[in-house]
């Protein structure tokens, strides 16, 4: 093999790898989530609303039994899910099912810690 012919195969290699640099796993979760069919609009916005309701929920019952931390959860779910609704609401692009199942789980997980803490305290 000639001199210019391994360099052009080089050259030809490396820019390749260029390209391909991106997240691996980006480029999986993209493929996953076309494979699928889109998520519909609605989905999200009921999600993100039940959410802030049950936040609500949880800021009146702290008020209610002067609990401060129940209060502070119920503030912190309430404005996480009501920034995550104008988000959804006012973006051009459809939310990916992945966005929309982390920000659940991080609810979820956010009142499950309170409603624990809250039991184990109360014996």
């Amino acid at each position: 093999m000639a001199l210019s012919q391994t360099l052009a195969l080089e050259r030809h290699t490396f820019i390749g790898l260029r390209r391909c640099r991106g997240n691996m796993f980006e480029a999986l979760e993209g493929m996953l989530e076309k494979s699928k069919l889109p998520l519909d609009p609605a989905w999200p916005i009921l999600m993100h609303s039940i959410s802030a309701l049950f936040g609500l929920f949880y800021v009146i019952e702290g008020v209610r039994r002067h609990a401060p931390v129940g209060l502070l959860v119920g503030a912190v779910v309430f404005l996480l899910s009501l920034i995550w609704l104008i988000t959804t609401v006012r973006s051009q692009v459809p939310v990916s099912r992945r966005d929309v199942w982390v920000r659940g789980r991080i609810v979820v997980w956010i009142l499950l810690a309170y409603q624990v803490a809250y039991t184990v305290a109360a014996h």
